[in-house]
């Protein structure tokens, strides 16, 4: 549960950095309402799940303390049971699996069922 908190949490702030990328972009035709729609739908169906995961782990005594990139990994220290804890994610994985997340998103949103 702590995996996707963090992943639902880079994937959010992910997304608007991106958005803001892609607006700097000249293109041929105007597509930005079509970028402004996805990625902000993306980044707000992955900040409500970040924040229902944060709800979810402080109901089980879990709560994080800070989270920082460090080098080629991202490091998160938490509080558990009154426990002092440390997570050490893989900077590409983690991205590699925002990238899945994505494409769950649209897969869901193609099919016309609520997002995962």
């Amino acid at each position: 549960m702590m995996r996707l908190y963090i992943l639902h949490g880079i994937l959010f702030r992910a997304v608007m950095v991106d958005l803001g990328q892609v607006r700097i972009v000249p293109l041929k035709l105007s597509y930005q309402a079509v970028f402004d729609w996805l990625f902000l739908e993306i980044s707000r169906w992955a900040e409500r799940q970040h924040h229902q995961l944060r709800r979810l782990l402080r109901q089980r005594g879990c709560v994080v303390v800070s989270y920082r990139r460090q080098g080629h990994v991202y490091v998160v220290h938490y509080r558990q049971r009154g426990y002092l804890r440390e997570a050490i994610y893989s900077i590409e994985i983690l991205r590699a699996e925002c990238q899945e997340l994505v494409g769950q998103w649209i897969a869901h949103y193609q099919r016309g069922e609520n997002t995962p």
